[in-house]
């Protein structure tokens, strides 16, 4: 049990839970399993984990690969099956059938459980798909059970008819202090990742392969990116980006490792300006490993790390990538207007997108709080929470043309949220979906130049 805790770290509730859910061999198990939490936070890690501890014999279906039912079946028979044989099964019927055959051949009543993985893909098969797998104990005479893995709760998904609603166990966000233990576990392959692919003195590698200068490193970095993005897979792997940069003086024998201020000024606004790559997965070619074609060339450039060419050339891959979005016509206005909305103050919109808006007389306290500082523009505060009928009402005024509100310009809404342009629900709801958007100046320009649209002209920061 210690092993399986150290394989799968700040998980010990849930596996406990799923211990005590799937029990021993000579218990029944429970008819279906409902796992639900966010990306990223170890679902399906811990029920593989516990699966192969126990020894059950289980079959992983992937929703995303198994599109149709008629896969989906074949998948899981072929999976049960001990040899590699050819099976047919086109219907439900036809699954229990060849599940009642396999009860003859399993007399001692073995343990089999079906792990549904990216389980939201059900809801595009029929209703009757899913309802069949979630009471699928009382189809066959198997000592089985069936969990689902997905990102959403249970209520997302809807029936027509009454089902045996399964156990629940949700997975929460991971908090700081466990990013920080299972990142900090990875220590040695971002020092081997740095030593691999960049020229570093033997004189340096004692200093940078010491935990405690890791461990400053990650503190550094969770003070930035842990309020805007919990999702371990992206942290992991904007941290591995970031660590580069932190050692650069050290390698270059600037600031020494113990110095912890002057590393801080260094990749303080390194790691600000990092938040505008977050989910962009955006690399430089002069970055990138060879190909292995090429492991004899006599040229070693190509692995040699240049520190000059950081930000600049960043923003302006974040700029190309951003022109070079295939975003459609009005998503396009649609992500302009959640970027106004998120820097903008909420009283000022009548001021901003109303033609006729009266006149505002000026104040002394007006032109004291205009006269703010760069640290408290709204552009560099981070991005507000707005509700979506003030998105909808910002759109409407930016967009020249007039058109209808429809499913179709709703559903762009949810694209956006899909493609993580935009935090906030995927269920369009007027009266509780609220939104912020989470990409940066330099990104929301290029989509703006797109369309011929000019952001400046409707921030408050530059007004």
């Amino acid at each position: 049990m210690e092993d399986l805790l150290n394989k799968v770290p700040c998980r010990e509730n849930q596996l406990n839970d799923l211990f005590d859910l799937l029990g021993t061999s000579d218990e029944p198990l429970p008819c279906s399993i409902f796992v639900s939490g966010n990306m990223a936070t170890g679902k399906s890690l811990c029920v593989g984990s516990v699966l192969h501890y126990l020894r059950y014999k289980h079959v992983l279906i992937d929703c995303i690969e198994c599109y149709t039912p008629k896969i989906m079946f074949e998948s899981i028979l072929s999976g049960l099956e001990d040899e590699d044989v050819d099976i047919k099964c086109e219907s439900l019927l036809d699954l229990v059938n060849n599940f009642n055959r396999l009860q003859i051949d399993k007399p001692d009543y073995e343990p089999i459980v079906l792990v549904f993985d990216r389980a939201e893909r059900l809801r595009s098969m029929d209703h009757s798909v899913m309802s069949a797998f979630l009471s699928l104990r009382e189809h066959c005479n198997l000592n089985i059970c069936t969990i689902f893995v997905t990102h959403l709760v249970y209520e997302n998904f809807f029936f027509k008819m009454g089902v045996k609603e399964p156990i629940k166990l949700y997975f929460p966000n991971y908090n700081k202090e466990e990013l920080f233990k299972i990142i900090f576990l990875r220590q040695k392959s971002f020092t081997q990742y740095l030593f691999n692919n960049y020229e570093v003195d033997d004189s340096v590698k004692l200093e940078l392969e010491k935990p405690e200068l890791f461990a400053n490193f990650l503190n550094a970095f969770l003070s930035v990116f842990y309020r805007p993005c919990r999702d371990l897979i992206e942290l992991q792997h904007m941290a591995r980006v970031n660590f580069v940069k932190y050692c650069e003086p050290i390698m270059k024998n600037e600031i020494a490792a113990t110095d912890l201020t002057k590393l801080w000024r260094h990749i303080s606004p390194i790691l600000k300006t990092s938040l505008e790559l977050l989910y962009l997965r955006i690399s430089n070619s002069k970055h990138s490993q060879p190909s292995p074609g090429k492991e004899n060339n006599d040229s070693t450039n190509t692995q040699n790390y240049n520190f000059e060419n950081t930000l600049k050339e960043e923003l302006t891959s974040t700029k190309t990538f951003a022109q070079s979005f295939e975003l459609p016509y009005y998503a396009k206005y649609l992500l302009i207007a959640s970027y106004l909305a998120s820097y903008n103050p909420p009283k000022e919109d009548k001021r901003l997108f109303m033609k006729y808006h009266g006149k505002k007389r000026k104040r002394l306290q007006d032109v004291r709080a205009k006269a703010k500082i760069t640290e408290k523009l709204n552009t560099q505060l981070g991005p507000k929470v707005f509700t979506l009928d003030r998105l909808l009402a910002i759109f409407y005024a930016i967009l020249e043309e007039k058109i209808g509100l429809t499913s179709n310009l709703l559903a762009q809404i949810a694209t956006l949220v899909e493609l993580k342009l935009i935090a906030g629900s995927k269920e369009i709801d007027l009266d509780i979906a609220k939104y912020k958007c989470i990409v940066g100046y330099d990104f929301i320009a290029a989509v703006a130049q797109t369309v011929g649209f000019n952001v400046r002209k409707y921030l408050y920061d530059f007004i």
